[in-house]
């Protein structure tokens, strides 16, 4: 064998091991799973405590995982109009456009975004749905059952006043968390004939608006004895109250610094008035976007936890007169915008899944 043969010979062989050592770390790493993903996140609408409590825990559990080597980036944007849903569809199209793994929508329609919602599936894109939930296929919903949230502050307080006048001050129209709520409220005052509701109006999740929609109301001239109203509305509508120098009978209030402050003050001067408050916790998100990441790695839930794609997150603390102390202790060192919140910990989120 001629000394250039050998060599042709050599270096084939080299070329040959080369292509098998690509190949088998090509393999080593389709194994080793996806890449750091890129995260875009979709608020919805902005402004509130409870927005801004949100989007604090969203971009906490961000920055976590960008520390901690988990996700490679994230990016939070919140709509202009609050609320609306076809802008909310073109922040998702812009996600699209910019090759994110993932995107959290907190939806401000059951359908509307289903359109969307289908483009970014077939590029490839891992869709979660928090706080709210969509209809869309495949779609994992991260979110209180907000039907039966609202139907126990609402069977609290119609059971407490159980005939006269009620108003409900309600959330953002349209949006699925609101449309559950007020089902529940119709559902629970069906039972009650000897309640009327006079009002039902919406107070924008805003405390400065609950507050006027409540004076305008205030101003018929009409008695009212119970208030329906949901997150981030109950201090706004109670000083409505205040400033007219009434007070209802009973009524659903934050679980916030500000109101508390408020509802003790009326406990110590012996008033008669009654409160419920249940938190709805801002840090769903945060939630949510430790359970994307664990879907985005290839885990699946284990058996029973999901009902029809949703998880469903359980709220434990109910707080009325009975257990007022337990509420004030949690809120009365916080400032007056705060509202308990909670993110659930990243060990009992992977503990959800096999």
């Amino acid at each position: 064998m001629t000394k250039k043969r050998t060599k042709v010979i050599g270096i084939a062989i080299c070329i040959l091991i080369m292509f098998t050592l690509t190949v088998n770390a090509g393999g080593q790493k389709e194994e080793e799973g996806p890449g750091l993903p890129v995260v875009g996140i979709s608020t919805g609408s902005s402004g509130t405590s409870w927005r801004n409590i949100m989007i604090d825990g969203l971009d906490s559990v961000g920055k976590e995982y960008v520390q901690a080597g988990k996700i490679a980036s994230y990016k939070i944007v919140n709509n202009v109009t609050n609320g609306d849903a076809t802008e909310q569809a073109n922040i998702l199209r812009d996600f699209i456009s910019e090759d994110v793994d993932i995107i959290l929508v907190n939806p401000n329609s059951p359908d509307a975004l289903n359109g969307v919602i289908a483009e970014a599936q077939d590029a490839g894109i891992l869709v979660v749905s928090y706080d709210a939930t969509v209809t869309a296929p495949e779609v994992l919903n991260v979110t209180l059952d907000h039907y039966a949230w609202m139907k126990k502050n609402v069977e609290f307080i119609a059971s407490t006043l159980k005939s006269g006048n009620m108003i409900q001050i309600y959330g953002l129209e349209g949006h699925p968390a609101n449309n559950d709520r007020i089902r529940a409220t119709s559902d629970v005052l069906a039972k009650y004939p000897d309640i009327k509701l006079i009002a039902n109006t919406s107070g924008y999740w805003d405390q400065t608006k609950a507050k006027e929609v409540t004076t305008q109301i205030i101003g018929s001239g009409q008695p009212i004895g119970g208030v329906i109203t949901q997150d981030g509305m109950g201090f706004g509508t109670l000083a409505a109250f205040l400033d007219a120098n009434k007070l209802p009978k009973v009524m659903f209030g934050d679980p916030g610094t500000a109101f508390f402050k408020e509802w003790k003050k009326l406990r110590d001067q012996g008033a008669d008035f009654k409160a419920c408050a249940q938190p709805n916790p801002p840090g769903i998100g945060g939630t949510a976007f430790r359970m994307a990441l664990q879907l985005y790695n290839g885990k699946e839930f284990k058996p029973g936890i999901l009902k029809d794609w949703t998880y469903f997150y359980k709220v434990g603390m109910f707080i009325t007169d009975a257990n007022f102390d337990e509420g004030w202790a949690l809120l009365k060192d916080k400032p007056d915008d705060y509202l308990l919140t909670e993110i659930m910990p990243e060990d009992q989120v992977t503990a959800l899944f096999q």
